[in-house]
């Protein structure tokens, strides 16, 4: 038996319906029941308050359901007697985000790293590469090490000071859930002599809709 919210039930024993029915499905007013709502079918129609349909779905479509999902996270780590230095993100259950699915975008927003280890004058940036970000959305250095950005020297600290938005670049959707901090000197080697003081913030782009969604 079929739904009698879009045919009538043929297995009923009353079988007095209109024989002159043409047979097509009878119509359904809710948007996306049965089947793709057409943009135009809404163009200059009007909800029972006379407010605009069609301004309801452009407002709902890029601030509600937007194709694109943009969030921060915030870390820090340094060393003391009672704490230990991480150089490891753990999205899923220091972060509480269960993996981020669909991620497409990744950007460095902010950094403040102090080197215990190092003279500040005598290295003048240092390079932050973290592998699980695909190399589309890196720099390149000149040791072939895809980076996400390069820090340079300001106040005693290195520090993140490109212009923020400056740079993006969205790559075929992954799933994060760990991200691996490392930095590298001016020659490329990795620094872990000493343990630093560091502070980031990230921007993630989730793209918002499957790829295969029709």
């Amino acid at each position: 038996m079929q739904s009698d919210t879009f045919l009538p039930d043929t297995d009923s024993d009353d079988e007095e319906y209109d024989t002159d029915s043409s047979g097509d499905l009878p119509k359904n007013n809710n948007i996306g029941t049965k089947y793709d709502f057409p943009k135009q079918a809404i163009t200059d129609q009007r909800f029972l308050d006379q407010s605009s349909q069609e301004k309801y779905k452009d407002l709902r479509n890029e601030f509600f359901t937007p194709k694109l999902l943009k969030g921060r996270i915030v870390f820090y780590t340094h060393h003391t007697d009672d704490t230990t230095h991480k150089d490891t993100i753990d999205l899923v259950d220091q972060y509480k985000l269960n993996g981020l699915d669909n991620v497409i975008g990744f950007v460095l927003i902010s950094a403040n790293v102090s080197l215990n280890g190092h003279i500040i004058d005598k290295i003048p940036f240092i390079d932050l590469a973290i592998p699980e970000i695909p190399h589309i959305a890196c720099r390149q250095n000149q040791y072939g090490i895809p980076i996400i950005a390069r820090l340079k020297t300001k106040d005693g600290e290195y520090v993140e000071t490109e212009v923020e938005g400056s740079y993006s670049n969205y790559f075929t959707p992954i799933k994060l859930s760990t991200l691996t901090l490392k930095l590298f000197d001016v020659k490329g080697d990795p620094i872990t002599e000493s343990l630093p003081k560091i502070n980031y913030e990230f921007e993630i782009t989730v793209l918002n809709r499957s790829l295969s969604k029709r």
